[in-house]
């Protein structure tokens, strides 16, 4: 049965270095799964220093959408995955879907949440049914003020929610803090040495 590794931690926090130390200790064929979309230069850039700091023969997975698809058919064929990053496909997955966000009414968001952890769930149960660990990267985004708009909100919201169901079934869950990361489950408590 396949392990989950949970990254957290805030922007520039040097969790995805860390989550690429983890993945590199687990052997050479890691599935790298993306979630970015280059829609504007800044994001294109972005990308573009994520694939260079990883090794180049890590195969890129383009997923926006549903991360769970690729781990679902890619288990055998490598030494893990490696998903960076869950809070851009849960960005992906709220964008896809229409909503007044000037007034957004309840129901509405509810059927956007419910949509966005139908993913996590499929997350979860693709990662299990493997024999390779997946090491999933987040951003921890309750840490800073209440937004001011109400997309914002529901984004952190339902970005803390779908955290806390990926934490709970994960076994291991890294705090990573000004590039030194801490173990917060699973393991040993304290900073982790990857």
């Amino acid at each position: 049965m396949g392990r989950i590794i949970l990254v957290t931690g805030g922007a520039r926090s040097g969790k995805s270095r860390f989550a690429e130390q983890l993945a590199a200790d687990l052997g050479g064929r890691i599935a790298y799964i993306a979630t970015a979309r280059a829609l504007d230069a800044e994001m294109a850039d972005r990308i573009a220093r994520h694939r260079q700091q990883r090794p180049a023969a890590w195969p890129t997975f383009e997923a926006p959408l549903s991360a769970a698809n690729v781990v679902a058919a890619e288990g055998g064929r490598c030494d893990g995955f490696l998903l960076d990053c869950l809070t851009v496909l849960i960005t992906n997955r709220i964008l896809a879907r229409e909503a007044d966000w000037d007034n957004p009414p309840m129901h509405r968001l509810a059927e956007i949440e419910a949509d966005v952890l139908v993913e996590i769930e499929a997350l979860i149960a693709a990662a299990a049914g493997q024999p390779v660990p997946l090491i999933a990267v987040t951003n921890e985004v309750g840490f800073g003020i209440v937004p001011l708009s109400p997309l914002a909100r529901f984004f952190r919201d339902c970005a803390g929610r779908a955290n806390q169901r990926l934490a709970a079934a994960a076994d291991e869950v890294h705090l990573v803090v000004s590039g030194i990361p801490v173990c917060i489950k699973g393991g040993r408590s304290g900073p982790c040495v990857p």
